[in-house]
């Protein structure tokens, strides 16, 4: 490569990199580290600004050293100055044009307290808290992602439909429900479907339809709208949790779509029918013999299509099984049907490949992580690879509680499962943050 492609990549990673540092140290509410000490045998200063001042000092093309000097301006004038100089620095070192502030024994960004810094991980109390990038990754301390289960890092999140729309600043950055950026992806702040966005007069999803004319303003917990036109009188905000849960228990199938109440999706996937959250599966032999509609959707027992997956042996078809069979056998009879290599409920899927089988907390023959109990024992009980709430076997199984998958634990602000990432953020509540296509947790839609 010539030395003017030199000159041109390098600046654009300097700048770009540095820039970039500088926006995420902006945006996030972590304790502020500068860098100290240049750190290393190859020496360095006070600052990181001084020590890329140095790097292009002793860069000896001078097409190059000129660059490197002019961009020097450029990063101390940056929102965070240090960090954009200190990732600048790191371009050019990598890149074989100086090694000042960097390499040797030493290593590291410099301290907080402009002592060297450990090269490794930054995953430990010790590394979020000594000033330094650690792990060369451009963020410090609690600026970094590897930190966040700490509790000197943790902080209260604000990303829930419930925490963007409950009029608090509940993560301390000074802005309010949908201002703040972390709410921009919830249904609430740029969705209509919800009681709050179906009265407001905006156009909110874009669509060309306003409120009541929205057909998405027509769901079942919606009790702003009569059909295509508002409810007269309009009832105000503070009625609408009464009217919503009144709806969703109500029996009737309110909009004329074949379901009602939690089973119909209106009610379900509305984060302001709390009625229908948190509620239990019906879907194991316990809930599917005990007389209940636990999962509220009108269906009790074996009349609930829950009740007909592989590996329930209290129910034959929509009736109970005759004679049923005492508790204490229904382990040994689902594990024989999850290990006969038939397809006991006709879905195409057959024992432990059906999630009949593998999500039941009844079997023990697919060694899966598919109850609480194994899915916090610190244990990869299915050698996937995977450990708890780290395993989608845990997170995407609703009979597994101990993980962050609740509507509770999805929008109470807190790291529940102290992995670093609160509601939304935590792909158990949000898959997609996790690249699956698993549907997200109402709290997180």
């Amino acid at each position: 490569m010539s030395s003017w492609s030199w000159v041109r990549v390098g600046l654009f990673t300097a700048v770009g990199l540095g820039l970039m540092l500088a926006c995420r140290a902006e945006s996030s509410s972590g304790p502020g580290t500068g860098l100290g000490g240049g750190g290393g045998s190859g020496g360095g200063s006070g600052s990181a600004c001084d020590a890329l001042e140095q790097c292009c000092a002793s860069i000896g093309d001078a097409q190059v050293k000129q660059q490197c000097i002019d961009s020097v301006a450029v990063h101390k004038g940056s929102l965070n100055p240090e960090g954009s100089c200190a990732a600048a620095l790191d371009s050019y070192v990598s890149g074989g044009l100086c090694t000042v502030g960097v390499g040797g024994t030493g290593g590291g960004t410099g301290g907080a307290d402009g002592g060297n810094c450990a090269l490794g991980p930054e995953n430990t109390e010790a590394a979020c808290s000594d000033g330094c990038d650690n792990d060369g990754d451009t963020f410090i301390d609690c600026n970094d992602f590897d930190c966040g289960k700490f509790e000197a890092c943790k902080k209260p999140a604000e990303n829930s439909n419930p925490a963007c729309s409950d009029g608090i600043d509940n993560d301390g950055d000074t802005f309010i429900d949908c201002d703040d950026k972390d709410c921009q992806d919830r249904i609430i702040c740029k969705g209509e479907a919800n009681n709050a966005t179906c009265s407001d007069g905006v156009d909110n999803d874009a669509d060309g339809l306003i409120d009541c004319a929205d057909p998405d303003c027509r769901k079942e917990a919606i009790v702003v709208c009569n059909g295509s036109s508002p409810v007269s009188p309009l009832p105000g905000p503070s009625e609408w949790p009464a009217l919503v849960q009144t709806r969703c228990s109500d029996g009737l199938d309110n909009d004329n779509n074949g379901f009602a109440d939690c089973a119909d999706f209106g009610c379900r996937d509305n984060f302001e029918a709390t009625i229908c959250q948190g509620l239990p599966p019906e879907s194991d032999n316990t809930a599917c013999s005990d007389g209940v509609d636990n999962d509220g959707d009108g269906k009790i027992d074996c009349e609930d299509s829950g009740c007909r997956g592989e590996a329930i042996v209290v129910c034959n078809g929509t009736s109970p099984a005759s004679p049923l069979p005492d508790p204490t056998q229904y382990t040994a009879l689902a594990n024989t049907r999850c290990s006969d290599n038939i397809d006991n409920d006709n879905n195409s899927f057959t024992d432990c490949n059906d999630f009949g089988c593998s999500q039941n907390p009844d079997v023990t023959v697919c060694n899966k992580e598919s109850t609480n109990a194994l899915c916090s024992d610190g244990i990869d009980n299915d050698n996937n690879g995977k450990t708890d709430c780290a395993d989608f076997g845990c997170t995407q199984n609703p009979h597994v509680t101990v993980c962050e998958t609740t509507f509770a634990k999805c929008s109470n602000t807190l790291d529940d499962d102290n992995n670093g990432f609160a509601d939304c953020l935590d792909c158990s509540c949000n898959p997609a943050k996790c690249n699956s296509t698993a549907k997200p947790n109402p709290a997180c839609l």
